[in-house]
Protein backbone atom coordinates (compact mmCIF):
# COMPACT_ATOMS: atom_id res chain seq x y z
CA UNK A 1 0.00 0.00 0.00
CA UNK A 2 2.52 2.28 1.28
CA UNK A 3 4.81 1.87 -2.38
CA UNK A 4 1.38 2.28 -4.60
CA UNK A 5 0.97 5.63 -2.15
CA UNK A 6 4.75 6.73 -3.29
CA UNK A 7 4.12 5.68 -6.56
CA UNK A 8 0.97 7.68 -7.13
CA UNK A 9 2.89 11.18 -5.12
CA UNK A 10 5.89 11.03 -7.76
CA UNK A 11 3.01 10.83 -10.51
CA UNK A 12 1.55 13.58 -9.41
CA UNK A 13 5.00 15.58 -9.15
CA UNK A 14 5.73 14.78 -12.59
CA UNK A 15 2.66 15.57 -14.08
CA UNK A 16 3.12 19.29 -11.68
CA UNK A 17 6.61 19.65 -13.33
CA UNK A 18 5.59 19.33 -16.47
CA UNK A 19 3.04 21.65 -16.04
CA UNK A 20 5.39 23.82 -15.09
CA UNK A 21 7.68 23.68 -18.39
CA UNK A 22 8.53 27.61 -19.84
CA UNK A 23 7.60 26.06 -23.62
CA UNK A 24 3.72 25.28 -22.14
CA UNK A 25 3.15 29.12 -21.08
CA UNK A 26 4.85 30.34 -24.76
CA UNK A 27 2.24 31.95 -26.93
CA UNK A 28 2.30 33.37 -30.40
CA UNK A 29 5.30 31.43 -31.41
CA UNK A 30 5.50 30.53 -35.50
CA UNK A 31 7.90 28.12 -36.80
CA UNK A 32 7.08 28.66 -41.04
CA UNK A 33 9.32 28.04 -43.49
CA UNK A 34 11.38 30.64 -44.51
CA UNK A 35 9.90 32.81 -47.49
CA UNK A 36 11.38 34.16 -50.60
CA UNK A 37 11.22 38.32 -50.37
CA UNK A 38 10.93 38.83 -53.86
CA UNK A 39 8.47 36.31 -54.69
CA UNK A 40 6.36 37.98 -51.95
CA UNK A 41 6.75 41.43 -53.58
CA UNK A 42 5.43 39.70 -56.66
CA UNK A 43 2.33 37.93 -55.05
CA UNK A 44 1.89 41.64 -53.30
CA UNK A 45 1.34 43.06 -56.60
CA UNK A 46 -0.85 39.73 -58.34
CA UNK A 47 -3.44 39.22 -55.09
CA UNK A 48 -3.90 43.07 -55.52
CA UNK A 49 -2.71 43.84 -52.65
CA UNK A 50 -0.98 47.23 -53.81
CA UNK A 51 -4.78 48.53 -54.20
CA UNK A 52 -5.05 49.20 -50.77
CA UNK A 53 -1.76 49.05 -49.24
CA UNK A 54 1.89 51.24 -50.12
CA UNK A 55 4.92 49.74 -48.23
CA UNK A 56 7.67 52.17 -46.85
CA UNK A 57 10.66 51.76 -48.92
CA UNK A 58 9.13 49.31 -51.59
CA UNK A 59 8.98 49.94 -54.85
CA UNK A 60 6.01 49.01 -56.32
CA UNK A 61 3.75 49.60 -59.65
CA UNK A 62 0.61 52.06 -58.62
CA UNK A 63 -2.75 49.72 -58.60
CA UNK A 64 -4.94 49.87 -61.78
CA UNK A 65 -8.12 50.57 -59.31
CA UNK A 66 -7.27 51.77 -55.69
CA UNK A 67 -9.19 50.79 -53.08
CA UNK A 68 -11.02 52.54 -50.13
CA UNK A 69 -8.50 53.59 -48.53
CA UNK A 70 -4.54 53.19 -48.70
CA UNK A 71 -3.24 51.90 -45.97
CA UNK A 72 0.94 52.23 -45.12
CA UNK A 73 2.86 49.30 -44.57
CA UNK A 74 6.60 49.37 -42.71
CA UNK A 75 8.24 51.23 -40.02
CA UNK A 76 7.94 54.78 -40.13
CA UNK A 77 10.07 57.76 -38.75
CA UNK A 78 9.77 58.74 -34.89
CA UNK A 79 8.06 55.88 -32.82
CA UNK A 80 8.59 52.46 -34.46
CA UNK A 81 5.42 50.27 -35.13
CA UNK A 82 6.51 47.02 -32.65
CA UNK A 83 5.40 44.56 -35.59
CA UNK A 84 6.66 40.47 -35.20
CA UNK A 85 6.84 37.97 -37.24
CA UNK A 86 3.77 36.41 -35.60
CA UNK A 87 1.72 40.00 -36.27
CA UNK A 88 2.83 39.70 -39.67
CA UNK A 89 1.38 36.40 -40.65
CA UNK A 90 -1.75 37.46 -38.21
CA UNK A 91 -2.27 40.51 -40.31
CA UNK A 92 -2.48 38.15 -43.60
CA UNK A 93 -4.43 35.42 -42.12
CA UNK A 94 -6.76 37.56 -39.78
CA UNK A 95 -7.02 40.88 -40.91
CA UNK A 96 -10.13 42.09 -38.51
CA UNK A 97 -7.46 40.54 -35.63
CA UNK A 98 -7.00 44.27 -34.47
CA UNK A 99 -7.45 47.03 -36.83
CA UNK A 100 -5.23 50.00 -37.18
CA UNK A 101 -5.95 53.16 -34.89
CA UNK A 102 -4.22 55.42 -37.65
CA UNK A 103 -7.33 55.13 -39.80
CA UNK A 104 -11.14 55.87 -38.48
CA UNK A 105 -13.09 52.60 -38.21
CA UNK A 106 -15.36 52.97 -41.41
CA UNK A 107 -12.38 53.61 -43.76
CA UNK A 108 -10.72 50.39 -42.82
CA UNK A 109 -13.51 47.70 -41.40
CA UNK A 110 -17.26 47.43 -41.94
CA UNK A 111 -19.58 46.33 -38.51
CA UNK A 112 -16.00 45.60 -36.98
CA UNK A 113 -14.84 43.12 -39.84
CA UNK A 114 -11.56 44.18 -42.03
CA UNK A 115 -12.43 45.28 -45.55
CA UNK A 116 -9.40 43.53 -46.25
CA UNK A 117 -10.08 40.50 -48.80
CA UNK A 118 -10.01 37.45 -46.95
CA UNK A 119 -7.71 35.33 -48.85
CA UNK A 120 -7.29 31.89 -46.56
CA UNK A 121 -9.04 30.10 -48.99
CA UNK A 122 -6.81 30.59 -52.12
CA UNK A 123 -3.37 31.75 -50.58
CA UNK A 124 -0.91 28.35 -50.02
CA UNK A 125 1.42 28.62 -47.33
CA UNK A 126 4.45 29.49 -49.70
CA UNK A 127 2.50 32.55 -50.68
CA UNK A 128 1.79 33.51 -47.22
CA UNK A 129 5.93 32.74 -46.23
CA UNK A 130 6.84 34.88 -49.55
CA UNK A 131 4.70 37.92 -48.24
CA UNK A 132 5.76 37.76 -44.76
CA UNK A 133 8.97 37.36 -45.96
CA UNK A 134 8.71 40.76 -48.18
CA UNK A 135 6.81 42.44 -45.58
CA UNK A 136 9.23 41.60 -42.76
CA UNK A 137 12.20 43.44 -44.67
CA UNK A 138 10.23 46.40 -44.12
CA UNK A 139 9.52 46.57 -40.03
CA UNK A 140 12.54 46.89 -37.87
CA UNK A 141 11.17 44.71 -35.16
CA UNK A 142 9.72 41.69 -37.54
CA UNK A 143 12.46 39.39 -37.15
CA UNK A 144 11.71 35.92 -37.87
CA UNK A 145 11.57 33.75 -34.97
CA UNK A 146 15.97 31.96 -34.25
CA UNK A 147 14.33 28.74 -35.19
CA UNK A 148 16.33 26.20 -36.90
CA UNK A 149 14.69 23.35 -38.35
CA UNK A 150 16.48 19.45 -37.60
CA UNK A 151 17.71 17.74 -40.34
CA UNK A 152 16.64 14.37 -40.35
CA UNK A 153 17.98 11.25 -41.97
CA UNK A 154 15.93 8.19 -43.37
CA UNK A 155 17.51 4.43 -42.67
CA UNK A 156 16.15 1.77 -44.06
CA UNK A 157 15.77 -0.97 -41.74
CA UNK A 158 17.41 -4.40 -42.35
CA UNK A 159 14.85 -6.49 -43.10
CA UNK A 160 13.80 -4.03 -46.18
CA UNK A 161 16.85 -4.18 -47.45
CA UNK A 162 16.99 -7.91 -46.98
CA UNK A 163 13.80 -8.19 -48.92
CA UNK A 164 14.84 -5.53 -51.80
CA UNK A 165 17.43 -8.09 -52.91
CA UNK A 166 15.71 -10.75 -52.53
Amino acid sequence: MRNLFTNLVALCALIGLSACDRDNQRQGEIYLPEGDAAKGAMHFVSLGCVSCHSVIGAELPEPAEAGPVRVLLGSRTGPKPRMTYGHLVTSIVNPSHKLSARYRRDEVSQEGESLMTFYNDVLTVTQLTDLVAFLQAHYEKADRPGYKYPTYTYQADDDSENADSQ
